[in-house]
């Protein structure tokens, strides 16, 4: 076998592998060539610095305390919805002059987000107040002025017939106990006694409104309702009576003025 050289062929000739023996198990590496650093790449540079390590900080934690990284500190966390980056001034005078502010997270920093937070608090539970008020007004049909005064009243007058109904069925069930004895036939005299002293003490019955309601409630203070003193003063006992015209002339109800500029003239 005669192995010819490439001048003999008009392409190269590849090189002769060795033999690779079947069983046998060869590894080929591939060596890595370096890396030329370009100290004007960017994004080489970048890509180093920025590596991500194992070196970061881990958060404050306390108890109730939320922690803010915007501001950097710890903040209650029932402050949380309330705060803001906006510069806390020690006084108005300081707020105008754009001058001295709390440090965040000092107590005059806490003290007006506090402030701040029972405001809108106050604010909130108000106009859920007016809301329950409004939803009630539309259930009984009338204004939200009006409502607690109607609604006031209904349970003072419901409470006084609870109150007058316990008390005179005292009476009628003995008035019913000495009926019913009569009727059996015992002690009838003294039972005729009995009944007809109870029976007085029916016609007399009576409660007086104000001595089981007290009048000082916000509702007896409402329009229309006048207490019995304001009463007593309006009727006035001693006001001086003026006789009313009946005839045609009004000489004595009408008293003809003279002008001071008339006057004036007749000097």
């Amino acid at each position: 076998m005669v192995l010819r050289e490439e001048e003999h062929y008009k392409f190269p000739i590849p090189s002769i592998s060795p033999m690779i023996q079947p069983g046998v198990v060869t590894t080929i590496y591939n060596p890595v060539l370096p890396v030329k650093r370009d100290p004007g790449n960017v994004l080489t540079s970048t890509l180093d610095t920025h590596l991500p390590t194992n070196d970061t900080l881990p958060t404050p934690f306390k108890e109730g305390h939320s922690w803010s990284d915007k501001l950097g500190i710890l903040i209650p966390t029932d402050l949380i919805p309330y705060v803001t980056e906006e510069p806390v001034y020690v006084s108005k005078r300081q707020e105008k002059l754009k001058g001295k502010q709390h440090e965040p997270g000092s107590k005059g920093w806490l003290d007006f987000f506090y402030a701040r937070k029972n405001h809108q608090e106050s604010v909130d539970a108000f106009k859920l107040y007016e809301d329950g008020v409004s939803s009630r007004a539309k259930l009984w049909g009338t204004s939200a002025n009006s409502i607690e005064y109607r609604e006031g009243m209904v349970k003072d007058l419901s409470a006084f017939q609870d109150y007058y109904h316990q008390k005179i069925s005292v009476l009628t069930d003995r008035q019913l106990h000495l009926h019913d004895k009569i009727k059996r036939g015992k002690s009838v005299y003294k039972t005729n006694q009995q009944l007809i002293k109870l029976e007085k003490e029916l016609a007399q019955f009576k409660i007086d409104y104000f001595s089981v309601m007290d009048d000082n409630e916000s509702h007896y203070h409402y329009k229309g309702h006048t207490s019995d003193d304001t009463k007593k003063l309006e009727l006035r006992p001693n006001k001086r009576t003026v006789p009313s015209s009946t005839g045609t002339s009004r000489s004595h109800d009408h008293i003809k003025k003279i002008r001071s500029d008339s006057l004036i003239k007749e000097d």
